[in-house]
């Protein structure tokens, strides 16, 4: 719930400035080794936030677009030639119980 999404703490700039260094040669992994740097490959950011007033209109200036339930935003941004999605925390709940929901039912546990 946080409302933050200010110039600097921006989700969906701080997706594209990874995939630009990730592009460029300069991140590392966890262990501290560099990634190789490659031309253009394939960047998809997924990003979990709450769809606070803020986020919604970080996830408009960047000119994505709503998904049909309301809960998320998606597109594709030129210039990063990177798709990024957003969706909230219901939506990623949500989502997660219906897809194993016959699973637990199938072991006859309680699927909310």
């Amino acid at each position: 719930m946080r409302d933050d999404a200010a110039e600097g703490k921006n989700p969906i700039e701080q997706c594209l400035d990874y995939v630009a260094r990730v592009r460029a040669g300069v991140a590392k992994t966890a262990t501290g080794r560099l990634i190789p740097s490659a031309d253009d490959p394939p960047a998809f950011c997924y990003i979990v936030a709450d769809l606070t007033p803020t986020m919604v209109s970080r996830c408009k200036l960047s000119g994505l677009t709503m998904t049909h339930d309301g809960m998320g935003y998606f597109g594709f941004i030129e210039p990063y030639k990177a798709y990024v999605e957003v969706m909230s925390f219901d939506r990623l709940v949500n989502a997660a119980t219906e897809r194993n929901r016959a699973f637990f039912d199938k072991l006859g546990l309680p699927s909310s």
